[in-house]
């Protein structure tokens, strides 16, 4: 009797490298993105193994709504669109992700579903951290592991703001 492995959004994904071998390269990606611009080198080098890089073809699904498996991205090169499904099954277009933004840090905290699709408009590059590794960083490093909480903490926070402003202007309307 075989098997079935359910599929995953990994799956059509390209895996570029990980860990400990891939760290330079990791790190310098690292540094360009806004959740990590302004922390200290050591402390890149610190979350650097616990990351791993993908690659994504125009159209790839990175994320999907509803999907149980905890990670966050971090876009390095490329578009995302962020979209999410209606009481219609219709998907609504929510954002566009540039270059240096991150998405899914909400299931990397909570171990929840994810609330939104992300696709691939153009090849893409993409940092991943998963629940796992996350959970491995704080426990190991607790210092470093307080940093990205507060860095995560604070994305969130700005977005549930932006998101109050614009449903109070769309209840006013």
């Amino acid at each position: 009797m075989s098997q079935h492995k359910a599929a995953s959004v990994f799956d059509h994904l390209e895996q570029l490298g990980g860990g400990a071998a891939f760290a330079e390269r990791i790190c310098s990606m690292m540094e360009r993105t806004d959740m990590f611009a302004d922390l200290a080198r050591p402390d890149i080098e610190q979350i650097a193994p616990y990351i791993s890089v993908y690659a994504a073809k125009t159209g790839t699904r990175v994320m999907v709504e509803d999907d149980r498996e905890s990670y966050m991205f971090i876009l390095v090169r490329g578009r995302l669109q962020i979209v999410k499904r209606d009481e219609d099954n219709t998907d609504k277009k929510l954002a566009i992700v540039r270059e240096g933004k991150s998405i899914g840090e909400m299931s990397v905290i909570d171990g929840m579903h994810h609330s939104a699709t992300a696709v691939a408009l153009e090849p893409s590059e993409l940092l991943l951290l998963t629940k796992h590794n996350f959970d491995m960083l704080v426990e190991r490093n607790p210092e470093v592991g307080v940093v990205m909480m507060r860095k995560i903490a604070g994305l969130m926070s700005l977005r549930l703001r932006r998101t109050s402003g614009v449903l109070v202007d769309f209840l006013n309307d």
